[in-house]
């Protein structure tokens, strides 16, 4: 059995430790610190954008960053998503959107989920595993919506 004193002493290493909880397995959050610039993009047909963009634009400026807007159209923005190349797209997803299984939809921006879900609305997507990003974001989106 560890002695007291030593569990005591241990207790501050260990906490310190869980600071950068949760971390991004790929590091978009640093590289957006890094180079200044989170890449998003906007998917054709996306009119009502306006909302996500101003979230993104908020976590990039908290980590001194602006918001840089990424030509790519349709599912190539999401395989860039995967790869890595953008940092999120901004489009119309359903929640049952065969995407789920390999990216991270956020909830409805500026609405509720639709009782269908099956039907498109603004989400931002996010690649699986950067943890830090989904949820500063979907804390954001839960946010607005109030």
């Amino acid at each position: 059995m560890m002695p007291r004193l030593l569990r005591l002493l241990l207790l501050p290493l260990a906490l310190s430790g869980c600071n950068a909880l949760p971390r991004d397995a790929s590091g978009t959050t640093e590289q957006i610190e890094r180079t200044g610039t989170m890449r998003v993009a906007v998917l054709p047909a996306t009119p009502d954008a306006a909302p996500a963009l101003a979230l993104l634009r908020s976590y990039a400026a908290r980590h001194k960053a602006r918001l840089t807007r990424i030509a790519v159209h349709g599912e190539h923005a999401l395989h860039w998503l995967e790869d890595g190349r953008i940092d999120a797209v901004v489009g119309h997803f359903a929640k049952a959107s065969p995407w789920m299984a390999d990216i991270s939809l956020s909830k409805p921006v500026a609405r509720a989920e639709p009782d269908d879900s099956r039907q498109p609305v603004l989400r931002i997507a996010r690649r699986n595993g950067e943890n830090a990003l989904i949820l500063a974001t979907d804390r954001a989106v839960a946010g607005s919506a109030k």
